[in-house]
């Protein structure tokens, strides 16, 4: 058994059927992370009509007071509803966010916080490099989707993710999962998760709609022209555009 020096996990190394296709995927893997949109040849080739996601989780690392709802409620909702339990959105401390005031008036300094979620991403290259299909696109929501049943905990798309996260030990929570991209390892169930825009509820994502900085601004107790996690409509190039940037700005952690 190999350790995983970042989830203090045993994660199994045999010559398993997932460790062979593991290994014999790693080239595709190479290809998938090459650029920032993402090879445009290999979604042609592989998934010629990769559909828009209806919307994706915008944070507002300015409005988070690091409270952990999100993370608590994604939990919580994908048990219910008989899938992993691995929290699809991670809040991390980061020194170098600018809090709002209307944040510190109503609660006080609390810190800074980053939200970390998965973007969506329009190339999605976490798809063609699946060997065994467990990725596929929500018909009724577009989002990028992790089959449990299907998946053989490959990592390939955890490995194709080009969006990374930071270290663990900047992480808000005390639950330590060896992240290192949205894509997260769930030892217990032995398969990958990611955010899924809950297309499992009528409602939504839960931490959009649990969040208690967004309640108190939809209630008017706290001004702000923006929520702290929102769900963006694709057709918002300029706020796409920001996401992007945002996720993607060298974190403090890493340098």
């Amino acid at each position: 058994m190999a350790t995983d020096a970042n989830s203090g996990g045993d994660r199994p190394t045999d010559l398993s059927r997932r460790a062979f296709l593991r290994g014999t995927g790693a080239a595709v893997v190479g290809v998938a992370v090459v650029g920032f949109g993402l090879v445009e040849t290999l979604k042609a080739v592989a998934f010629p009509s990769i559909a828009d996601a209806s919307g994706v989780i915008m944070p507002d690392p300015s409005l988070c007071i690091g409270c952990l709802t999100c993370e608590v409620q994604c939990s919580e909702v994908h048990h219910a509803a008989g899938l992993s339990d691995v929290p699809r959105i991670r809040i991390y401390r980061r020194e170098s966010v600018t809090v709002d005031p209307q944040i510190v008036a109503n609660y006080g300094e609390r810190g800074r916080f980053f939200q970390h979620v998965c973007v969506q991403c329009p190339d999605a290259p976490c798809l063609p490099v699946c060997p065994v299909k467990a990725l596929h696109v929500d018909a009724k929501t577009g989002a990028r989707v992790i089959n449990p049943d299907t998946c053989i905990a490959c990592g390939k798309c955890a490995q194709s993710c080009i969006f990374p996260t930071p270290i663990e030990s900047l992480a808000v929570s005390t639950q330590r999962l060896g992240q290192q991209s949205r894509i997260t390892y769930d030892e217990k169930l032995n398969v990958f998760a990611k955010c899924d825009l809950c297309t499992f509820r009528p409602e939504g994502p839960a931490c959009i709609e649990r969040c208690p900085v967004n309640i108190r601004i939809k209630q008017g107790t706290i001004k702000s022209d923006v929520l702290c996690l929102d769900l963006l409509k694709p057709e918002n190039k300029a706020n796409f555009a920001k996401m992007r940037e945002q996720q993607t700005v060298p974190q403090e952690a890493t340098k």
